[in-house]
């Protein structure tokens, strides 16, 4: 009884600890310039959009809804830490979630969900957090400053590489859509 009683203490105590730890995420509703563009209309753009960015968007899409006019897609960051000490281990890829939803006039995209995968050590999650939960322990230990800078240079790449696909993202659904009677 005393080890389910510490067992739900200990739980309880992760749990909201836990609470305010946010992961990365840039979200936003953008309104584009020519309301009068249809759900579908965007869903095409975003669709090309799509096309653009990645080298083979039918690996990256991993739902295209055209009823809903939604499209989820998973794509990767390569990283290579600029960081020596441990370099090698972390070495790996970023892993990410992107979506837009379409609304006729408006749509909403979400980059969401960064994880880490390296070589030899999974630093899961990019968070808010100081430095990552993960990097806590024998594996990752080390000098608090040095779990900042890796942290940040995590959260950097990741900016590195979103905010500009965000900027094409924004321009792709600005276009004014070709129609056949356009060309």
């Amino acid at each position: 009884m005393k080890k389910i009683l510490l067992f739900t203490a200990l739980l309880f105590a992760f749990v909201v600890s836990a609470q305010g730890v946010k992961p990365i995420t840039y979200t936003e509703v953008v309104s584009v310039s020519d309301s009068t563009k249809s759900a579908k209309q965007l869903y095409a753009s975003a669709k090309m959009w799509f096309t653009q960015l990645f080298k083979d968007p039918r690996e990256v899409i991993i739902l295209d809804d055209a009823e809903n006019n939604i499209l989820v897609g998973r794509g990767n960051i390569p990283y290579k830490s600029k960081i020596f000490l441990g370099s090698a281990t972390r070495e790996g890829r970023i892993y990410f979630d992107v979506t837009i939803a379409c609304k006729d006039g408006r749509y909403k995209y979400d980059f969401t969900n960064f994880m880490h995968e390296g070589d030899g050590v999974n630093l899961g999650l990019i968070t808010d957090e100081e430095f990552l939960s993960t990097m806590k322990g024998a594996f990752a230990g080390g000098p608090k400053n040095y779990k900042i800078k890796v942290t940040n240079e995590l959260r950097d790449l990741i900016a590195s590489r979103v905010l500009p696909s965000i900027t094409s993202l924004k321009t792709e659904m600005d276009k004014k859509i070709i129609t056949k009677e356009d060309w």
